[in-house]
């Protein structure tokens, strides 16, 4: 332990001294920035071993404390990933708004979206702490008006598009992150956009807005960056399902207020009837609503960060969303009750346990996540370490990516009846040979949840985030210590388990119908117009 102290106190002296000229400098450095985040790693990595992290609030004490927001806000990051401060990771987003709100920030547009957006992946992502989900969601919000107000001040907004003048069976699509391949949203898009030409009788065009940053803003956020297609930048139209789609895909990274005003014109050439804006964080589809009718569709349960015109909401509105409603402009009747509909892609294969390194006999449960390096926490390992202490017929297969190395000293039952399987393109070929799913500790995960319906695969988890939307009530754990009699059971009663079958796939067929998804959001937006 003395070895760790160490480490952590000379780390912890370099850091401060690389940082003496104030706390902002690694923006403008990129080899100090380097420096100081490889620093913060090694000194996580201290802390996370044990070490006394009294070097660390020594250093945090000593670091200059200038009115420059910018500064404060890297001493907030700082606090927030070296002490977990949950607080500081909230009033790093709450000076950050306060900042961009004022008559001369510190913090540029493309820094305070660039803070935005990795804050809200770090916490995602288990990188981030928060001490209070509520105070922290509001703080999020804020920081989004504050920048779209920066937004509004400086694009050049055409014109509203008069009703009369709009193409009444063009339906715009835009979204802020468009890819070929597995990306689960983009695939929902292109099934989108088919159902509403098939089977709806609509026009369509797409804009991708590639929102996620090109590259890193603000060190002590570990370095997010966005995903692009290269493939897809300079089409002016793709083939989706073979029909023939207009399409814009804007540059990669931030879009500051001339491509945004840019952007605007080409909308309006479009005389789209709406523009239907999926996901959260689009400021091209924000500044729409001073031309014409715009929804935002979250991917998932959350209420996004967006000011549209419309929201169409896969979840009853709740008490608690009136503050988060208000700050993005938007009252109770503006929004569309809908269930978000999924399609699962077809099997590419057949595969047995044993092609899986699966025990025929176990009861094969999938946790299956993008990021589950992230969601697999210590906390929920033991979960499932103790899980299969009292139920040994449990085996996990973990389909994603994960490096669990130090399990077999941690969690030595987990060590045992488990496989880290890694990423696999194709899921629906695993999913059928499962006995259960089950949901780490996270916001996402509902496609994967859906998928697994399915398959009669019951999809449990706690009743939270994207997936307690998907599963309903009857496969809600209160917490991961009721797995081991729902499991036990399966097991052990086949009536039992027939019925739990047939609930699974009962619930995917009330999520799994598109069409009425989008009929209800055209119907919602021609029932709302005047209200």
């Amino acid at each position: 332990m003395r070895d760790q102290d160490q480490k952590l106190a000379d780390h912890a002296a370099a850091l401060g001294h690389a940082l003496v000229g104030g706390v902002e400098e690694p923006l403008y450095d990129a080899a100090l920035w380097r420096q100081c985040e490889q620093l913060l790693e090694q000194m996580r990595e201290a802390l996370a071993a044990g070490a006394d992290p009294a070097p660390v609030t020594r250093m945090l004490a000593a670091l200059p404390a200038p009115e420059n927001r910018r500064a404060q806000t890297l001493a907030l990051l700082l606090r927030a990933n070296l002490l977990q401060d949950g607080a500081a990771t909230t009033q790093a987003l709450d000076g950050t708004a306060a900042d961009l709100a004022s008559a001369t920030p510190s913090h540029s547009l493309a820094q305070a979206d660039y803070l935005l957006r990795a804050v809200v992946f770090g916490c995602w992502s288990n990188r981030l702490p928060v001490a209070d989900p509520t105070a922290h969601d509001m703080a999020l919000r804020r920081l989004w008006q504050a920048i779209m107000a920066r937004y509004r001040a400086g694009t050049p907004l055409p014109p509203p598009l008069p009703r009369a003048e709009r193409e009444r069976d063009l339906v715009l699509v835009i979204t802020g992150q468009f890819m070929q391949g597995m990306h689960q949203p983009s695939l929902d898009i292109i099934d989108f956009l088919s159902t509403l030409v098939l089977r709806l009788g609509r026009r369509v065009a797409l804009i991708n807005t590639a929102d996620g940053p090109a590259s890193a803003h603000l060190p002590f956020l570990g370095g997010m960056v966005g995903s692009a297609d290269a493939a897809l930048q300079g089409l002016d139209s793709l083939s989706v399902n073979g029909l023939p789609v207009p399409f814009l895909h804007l540059p990669p990274g931030f879009t500051g207020p001339t491509l945004a005003g840019a952007t605007l014109e080409h909308v309006r050439a479009l005389r789209p009837d709406m523009v239907l804006a999926f996901g959260t964080m689009n400021p091209v589809a924000d500044l729409c609503r001073d031309l014409l009718d715009v929804v935002a569709i979250p991917f998932g349960s959350y209420m996004p960060l967006a000011e549209p015109g419309f929201l169409a909401l896969p979840r009853p509105l709740l008490p608690g969303d009136a503050p988060a409603l208000a700050m993005g402009g938007l009252r109770p009747e503006r929004v569309i009750p809908i269930q978000y509909s999924y399609a699962p892609p077809p099997a590419q294969q057949r595969r047995s346990r044993a092609d899986l390194g699966v025990p025929a006999d176990a009861i094969l449960t999938l946790i299956i996540g993008l990021r589950l390096g992230q969601e697999v926490t210590p906390a929920f390992a033991e979960a499932l370490d103790q899980a299969i202490q009292q139920e040994p017929r449990l085996f996990f297969l973990f389909v994603g990516p994960l490096d669990g190395d130090d399990w077999a000293a941690r969690f030595p039952s987990l060590a045992a009846r488990s496989r880290q399987h890694g990423y696999d393109a194709d899921v629906m070929s695993i999913l059928p040979l499962a006995d259960l799913y089950l949901n780490p500790p996270r916001l996402g995960g509902g496609s994967s949840a859906a998928f697994a319906l399915s398959c009669g695969v019951p999809a449990l988890g706690l009743p939270q985030g994207d997936v307690a939307t998907v599963i309903g009530a009857d496969f809600q754990l209160a917490d991961y210590s009721h797995l081991v009699p729902f499991a036990r059971r399966w097991a052990d009663d086949p009536a039992w388990r027939e019925v739990q079958r047939l609930k699974a796939k009962a619930r995917f067929s009330e999520i799994s119908s598109r069409e009425t998804m989008l009929r209800s959001i055209l119907d919602g937006v021609r029932a709302r117009r005047n209200r």
